[in-house]
């Protein structure tokens, strides 16, 4: 397997290579703003993932400018991309909601990730826990799932809503542990911790950085990381896989920001913007930011990212034959 650093180089000497050989401009202020829509409100994951990676970009392209477009589960703003001039200067900020729920639980999404997307590579991977609010007399996941056997129905758990990743994911894991609990949803990340914080709901089953402080302060338990290692942000929290739980060995879930463009965009041009992509995340500017806000930055890997795509579908189509979960 090839080390970050090295599958880093690679792409840059590619992507030099090519662009001498197309005589491609290096600097892009003559070639016009590049935009970075964002289907999601400011403020959230993909937004702040893209903004870091738009002004690492800017110093090899020019301006680039991030365009929120949210609304709709993302598809406002998708779509909207998707009808701008297949030039070079219009990218795409996405997550496992747009390119693996959406199109599985929306008959009405209105694209094909798999063909009208092109992936420039994921950004940055955003690593979580689950987690319970204070009150609930559990203190591990075992407790948790002994609780909810003797309590068919009675726990809740708070999602960003109805046939979003986190829906989809929640409802995976119930199913893997041979429990259930009562939906409740939210229109965010922020509304759904805030009710997890105030025992609005019993528990949430995958919750990022904004978590920790609550954690820290005793507000919320965090019971799991929901990956095969420890989350650097709560180390004292067990991995699911230190869980002892079966079901639990190999299973783990983590979310991602990534960019991509139009397909059907020129290859030169993809390029260019490929090249400005891998740059800017091999700079300690843009990782040490990512870090700071709970991120983990990767390297960007066009041919990577589709795989994950293609392999978060065919999970989703799983879950949702498996569980019965519609957008009705």
């Amino acid at each position: 397997m090839r080390r970050p650093a090295e599958l880093s180089r690679r792409t840059l000497v590619a992507g030099a290579a090519l662009l001498a050989a197309v005589g491609w401009p290096r600097a892009g202020a003559a070639q016009g703003v590049v935009t970075i829509v964002v289907p999601t409100p400011p403020g959230g994951p993909i937004d702040r993932v893209a903004r870091m990676a738009a002004q690492g970009m800017a110093k090899a392209l020019g301006p680039v400018v991030v365009d929120n477009k949210p609304g709709a589960a993302g598809k406002i703003g998708v779509q909207a991309a998707l009808r701008a001039p297949r030039d070079g200067h219009t990218l795409i900020a996405v997550s496992p909601s747009i390119t693996s729920v959406n199109p599985v639980l929306d008959k009405a999404a209105g694209y094909d990730p798999m063909k009208d997307f092109a992936p420039l590579g994921i950004v940055a991977w955003n690593s979580g826990v689950l987690a319970v609010r204070a009150e609930l007399p559990v203190r591990d996941m075992a407790g948790l799932i002994a609780y909810a056997k003797a309590r068919p129905d009675a726990l809740t758990y708070a999602s960003f809503g109805v046939g979003t990743s986190l829906h989809l994911q929640s409802e995976e894991l119930l199913h893997t542990l041979g429990i259930t609990a009562r939906h409740v949803p939210y229109k965010g990340e922020a509304q759904a911790l805030n009710a997890l914080v105030a025992g609005e709901v019993d528990m949430m089953v995958y919750v990022t950085s904004p978590i920790v402080p609550f954690v820290q302060t005793g507000r919320v338990k965090a019971l799991a990381a929901t990956t095969s290692h420890r989350w650097a942000a709560l180390p004292g929290v067990p991995s699911f896989a230190e869980t002892g739980i079966a079901a639990l060995r190999g299973y783990e879930y983590r979310s991602w920001v990534g960019l991509v463009m139009p397909a059907g965009t020129p290859a030169a041009a993809r390029q260019r913007v490929q090249l400005a992509l891998a740059e800017a995340m091999a700079t300690p500017e843009v990782r040490t930011a990512l870090e700071a806000q709970g991120f983990e930055p990767a390297t960007p890997d066009p041919d990577a990212m589709h795989s994950t795509m293609a392999s978060e579908m065919a999970r989703n189509r799983r879950v949702v034959a498996a569980t019965g979960i519609t957008l009705e």
